[in-house]
């Protein structure tokens, strides 16, 4: 009997049963809509992942996928609450929250989400309650068994961190406040983009240019250049000096470099309330961690860009052959070299102006929503506290009275 109904269950979720999860995701018989989950959804929300809509071709290949599969079928749901329940009542919106917390979930899980199947629908059947649910498989097996063979991933249970992080993130997620943290990063970085982008800074801060020219020639040929590359883990200390010294330098960098750590300690206090919330263990969150090392990875990048676009124009002095006293021939390939050198940098550091003057444009408009909408809530609360306050009164009237 257990067989059986495990075998059921497991018809329902790779969909070769009559009744399956496609299904039951798209069903709209609750809401007294008599058409299938399917019809509904090509005028209605629809059945997506965290790349978009799923077509009906894009359908048929993922259930001929689950089909073949022989591994872990993972199910779940986000369910929120009356006060949050607007912000996923769109696709739109539903793809948005998907696309912004599974990459880090999948991660967590030790799941490689180039090699999985996502299917999420939204079910809008208790409006103050909306939820979406998700199910989630392997493409194909991947991992090497000690038959040779390849095989889908063995272990199915998903660790309580992986949850616990997730309810976080998508706490975070959910927040108003969400914005102004990657605002605030944005514009730091955007100001590091700035300054590395202003010549005459570059041509008064020799100390700079010359540890960037230096990281240039250093930088390996071959490898990944990129901030967190294991190529880099030795240049790393290099690249934060630079950054460090450019934050010195440029007292709008660093305000700009401040704020973020600001804004990044008010979203420890606010997840620390969260953790409150859900009794989640802190240490187990790594969500601020996390956030801390990208922000040091782009400011890298910035830098790393800078030096290897450099890198190929550079020509120096060879320690092992003798020059005449007045080469003319080493003059000019020098000279050609630091013009080249210039000229690259010049254009290169040159893009970051309209780059930053958009980022100014959204940085600005969306703080002033969020700046309206912070005042609209104090208003009405305060509106709220001045009623309570007359009822209190009130009673206090009635009761001298009695």
């Amino acid at each position: 009997m257990e067989r059986a109904a495990h075998e059921e269950e497991r018809r329902f979720y790779n969909l070769t049963g009559e009744k399956n999860a496609l299904k039951y995701f798209s069903t709209e018989a609750k809401r007294g809509v008599k058409k299938t989950a399917l019809e509904y959804f090509e005028k209605s929300t629809g059945v997506f992942n965290q790349k978009g809509m799923l077509t009906r071709e894009e359908i048929e290949e993922m259930k001929v996928r689950a089909r073949q599969n022989t591994g872990n079928i993972w199910h779940g749901y986000i369910s929120l609450g009356k006060e949050d329940s607007p912000k996923i009542d769109t696709p739109e919106k539903c793809i948005e929250l998907i696309k912004g917390t599974f990459g880090g979930f999948f991660k967590d899980a030790k799941l490689n989400d180039k090699n999985l199947d996502l299917m999420c629908a939204l079910h809008m059947d208790r409006p103050h309650h909306l939820h979406i649910h998700f199910e989630l498989w392997e493409k194909e097996p991947k991992y090497k068994g000690t038959d040779g063979a390849l095989h889908y991933k063995s272990k199915g249970k998903i660790e309580k961190t992986a949850v616990e992080n997730m309810k976080i993130r998508l706490g975070v997620f959910l927040s108003e406040n969400r914005t102004e943290l990657y605002g605030s990063r944005d514009e730091a970085l955007k100001k590091l983009k700035g300054m590395t982008a202003i010549r005459a800074a570059m041509k008064s801060t020799e100390e700079i240019k010359s540890e960037i020219l230096s990281l240039a020639k250093d930088l390996p040929k071959t490898g990944r250049l990129a901030y967190g590359s294991k190529d880099m883990e030795s240049y790393r200390g290099r690249v934060d000096g630079i950054v460090k010294m450019l934050l010195q330098y440029d007292g709008t960098a660093r305000t700009a470099n401040r704020k973020f750590y600001q804004t990044l300690e008010e979203r420890k206090r606010e997840i620390s309330k969260l953790c409150a919330l859900h009794k989640i263990d802190e240490k187990d969150i790594s969500l601020i961690a996390d956030m801390e090392q990208d922000y040091k990875r782009r400011q890298g990048n910035l830098i790393i860009r800078l030096a290897k676009i450099v890198k190929p124009e550079l020509y120096e002095r060879n320690p092992k052959r003798k020059y005449k006293s007045n080469d003319t021939g080493l003059k000019r390939r020098l000279n050609i070299s630091r013009r080249k050198t210039d000229r690259l940098m010049n254009k290169f550091l040159s893009t970051f102006g309209e780059e930053s003057r958009l980022l100014e444009r959204d940085f600005s408009r969306r703080l002033q929503e969020i700046e309206q909408e912070i005042e609209q809530e104090r208003a009405s609360k305060l509106r709220v506290e001045r009623r309570a306050d007359i009822y209190e009164e009130y009673e206090k009237e009635e009761n001298i009275k009695a």
